[in-house]
């Protein structure tokens, strides 16, 4: 009780649902639709890069990640009332202030994303091979590099953390413990849109899909998110940073070697 008589609140779990699961579920379903589609139409890749390759490289992204994008951009500016396009992208965690401590915070926690990587790697690598089969051209794993950093690790760490992650957190800044169940409910719906492209583009057989969900883009979205959380900055640039380097990882060694 309070000195005033009144009682006083329970500590929150978990901050806003309603905007994350909403959405979540437009990206899932997005994402549903489109990647079949993407799939059923994917070709071998040339082995020569021309101009006209380029751009329907191009397109490709424009479309697979482009409303992802527009639609966080726009609801967090319609929902939360942003009054710029720098407030709005500095609410999805782009914002130079705590780039240092983001960072920080992200690569201290490296070890555990080595070890949950190796730990993958007794169930698939992590590169998967161009859609459609056939030799992987010369200049496709500095494509995939670039690629790992725009639109994926960007864009899903600003789906992922920047938004689902940071709305669903009852503070900020929040301690891990009262963070927890934000941090694996997020983390669960992050993971779980990942299914179609496992399942379709990739075409890994359920049970490898799920050990690879399970083991391995579940627990890098959990530490990701405590990097996150323990970084207190509301900024993504740390586990941007980390997922490209996770994603590119086998491409920059299959460029090497």
């Amino acid at each position: 009780m309070t000195p005033g008589g009144s009682t006083t609140p329970k500590p929150r779990r978990l901050g806003e649902v309603r905007g994350p699961l909403v959405v979540w579920l437009v990206v899932a379903a997005y994402f549903a639709v489109t990647v079949p589609l993407g799939a059923s139409s994917a070709s071998a890749l040339p082995q020569q890069l021309t101009a006209g390759l380029v751009l329907r490289l191009l397109v490709a992204i424009a479309i697979g990640w482009g409303p992802v994008l527009v639609l966080l951009i726009v609801f967090v500016w319609r929902t939360e009332r942003r009054k710029s396009v720098h407030e709005t992208f500095s609410a999805l965690g782009f914002k130079k202030e705590g780039s240092g401590r983001s960072l920080l915070w992200s690569v201290a926690l490296f070890p555990v994303y080595a070890v949950i990587g190796l730990l993958s790697l007794m169930v698939a690598s992590y590169a998967a091979p161009p859609s459609g089969g056939g030799p992987i051209p010369s200049w496709y794993p500095y494509y995939a590099v670039l690629y790992s950093f725009f639109p994926v690790a960007v864009v899903e760490e600003a789906f992922g953390r920047g938004y689902l992650l940071d709305r669903m957190m009852p503070a900020h800044p929040s301690g891990l413990v009262q963070a927890a169940p934000a941090l694996l409910l997020s983390s669960l719906l992050f993971t779980l849109y990942h299914l179609p492209a496992y399942l379709v583009l990739y075409s890994f057989s359920p049970t490898r899909t799920a050990l690879l969900l399970a083991g391995n883009v579940f627990p890098l979205s959990v530490v990701l998110g405590v990097a996150y959380v323990r970084a207190r900055v509301r900024n993504v640039a740390g586990p941007v940073f980390i997922h490209f380097l996770l994603d590119s990882l086998p491409y920059v060694l299959f460029a090497i070697l």
